[in-house]
């Protein structure tokens, strides 16, 4: 039973870490779209480092972190790039 109540209690911390990332890459997402590269560069070090401590509570995998990562760093600096 006290393994049930620990569970739950984990799942309610992973579950809003989870949505903490969601909104940070949506923010992400509509800043480089916006193509305001400065904005965006700062959310998504705020990003990077919410997946970072993701992965080393083993909310997240290590390889699906790294490659949202690597995706959003190349879209931001393809935004860069263009301007």
């Amino acid at each position: 039973f006290k393994r049930l109540r620990q569970d739950k209690k984990k799942h309610m911390v992973n579950k809003g870490t989870i949505s903490e990332i969601r909104t940070l890459t949506k923010k992400v997402r509509t800043l480089i779209s916006e193509k305001n590269a400065e904005a965006g560069e700062k959310v998504l070090r705020q990003l990077e480092s919410k997946l970072g401590k993701a992965v080393k509570t083993n909310t997240m995998k290590k390889n699906s972190v790294s490659r949202k990562m690597s995706r959003l760093r190349k879209q931001l600096d393809q935004t860069k790039a263009a301007k």
